[in-house]
């Protein structure tokens, strides 16, 4: 089947879904966690597989289609799209950075026969993983593992050591790997209390003497690019542009919903219509614009570096920069347009049934993320300069 029937069968899928979605806001809050079905609809609809390799049992589609499908999810609710992005972007690391043998055996044709896989995890290091005959055991608490009540894989962060002592790189630096293993070796721990993305379900969980062999040990994208000689899997900074586009999704429904408030409220003083107001018709459009300039900039930058990259040509420091810059930007971009509607909406946007209420929750959430906090962007103006970054994306 042609990549771009794929495309239109997934985006149909997924628009089927978004009604269902939009009125499962309360439950997915209240939950902290995505409901059964909507997780099992993704999956049907081949959400998870967006950025998988063909040969591996994806689909095989650019970064820019996948972001696309992120942000029109998030739009319908930012928790879930954040879990799509979570659960699509992981497999993709895997099997960009697993040994090929050991690609071939995880996404073999009679590997997974009966449930999707979906890889989970919590990528930042944490806890031992101490060598022992054929592998390394794992034991600590590691904690942001988005959708692990969904996972039935976890890509695990950890130190490595042999014995008490700490394995150290060529620089005398201490290590660290991803370890993948099934998630049935986790416990997973209620932490998950937060201002918004509730229904993410990132809680801790712990492991203790797990067993991982040594074909199951990966780099984690920011130390190094992928081996692999398939061009689909040489851009490793996958997850960045997608945390963006859930940003950007959230912030457009945010503008939606006050789109739809002006054309039906009323101000209760002088009895005059919200879209008679120019202040507030002015803020409306300050939002649009701030959402669609950063939504353009970010989708522009991203398909350029995805041409490069498929041609196996080298991206220029410059083009990077400016890449870091648009991801950044659009959570930037995403924060302030989410604030400015919320503060246009005026009391509307206070109670809990409001969708700008979730949305600003959601959005101030997304954008505490370390890969895409405002300092960021002092490593877009370091590579605008020509100078290496202090965080990697590719």
């Amino acid at each position: 089947m042609a990549v771009g029937s794929h495309v239109n069968q997934l985006q149909q899928a997924v628009e089927t879904l978004l009604p269902a979605i939009r009125e499962a806001a309360a439950e997915i809050c209240d939950q902290r966690t995505l409901p059964e079905w909507l997780i099992q609809g993704l999956a049907d609809a081949g959400v998870f597989r967006m950025l998988l390799g063909k040969e591996q049992g994806g689909l095989g589609l650019n970064p820019v289609t996948t972001a696309g499908v992120i942000e029109t999810i998030s739009r319908a609710n930012g928790s879930a799209g954040w879990v799509a992005m979570i659960l699509s972007v992981t497999p993709f690391w895997v099997a960009a950075y697993l040994e090929e043998s050991a690609v071939r055996e995880f996404f073999g044709a009679d590997s997974h026969t009966d449930t999707p896989v979906l890889i989970g995890g919590s990528q930042v290091p944490h806890g031992r993983a101490i060598k022992t005959s054929g592998g390394w055991r794992l034991t600590g608490q590691w904690p942001f593992a988005s959708g692990c009540n969904h996972a039935n894989w976890v890509t695990t962060g950890s130190w490595m050591f042999e014995g008490e002592e700490p394995v150290l790189d060529e620089s005398g630096n201490p290590m660290w790997r991803l370890f993948l293993s099934p998630a049935s070796g986790c416990q997973i721990l209620d932490t998950w209390h937060t201002t918004g993305l509730r229904g993410t379900g990132s809680h801790d969980y712990t492991m203790e003497d797990v067993f991982v062999p040594d074909h199951m040990v990966m780099l984690h994208p920011a130390q190094g690019r992928s081996s692999r000689a398939d061009p689909h899997y040489r851009y490793s900074g996958m997850a960045v542009p997608m945390m963006s586009a859930v940003s950007l999704g959230i912030a457009q429904a945010a503008v939606d919903s006050l789109n739809r408030l002006l054309r039906e409220k009323v101000d209760r003083r002088s009895s005059r219509p919200a879209s008679s107001d120019l202040d507030k018709l002015s803020d409306l459009a300050k939002t649009e614009f701030m959402v669609g300039s950063a939504r353009v900039y970010l989708y522009e930058n991203l398909s350029q570096i995805w041409n490069l990259v498929q041609e196996r040509k080298e991206v220029p420091m410059d083009l990077r920069g400016r890449f870091r810059t648009a991801c950044t930007s659009a959570v930037t971009a995403s924060v302030q347009a989410v604030d400015l509607a919320y503060a246009t909406a005026g009391a509307s946007s206070i109670y809990t049934s409001s969708d700008l209420e979730r949305c600003f929750r959601d959005v101030h959430t997304a954008a505490a993320h370390a890969f895409v906090r405002p300092i960021t962007l002092a490593d877009g103006g370091k590579m605008l300069l020509g100078q290496e970054p202090d965080f990697m994306m590719f």
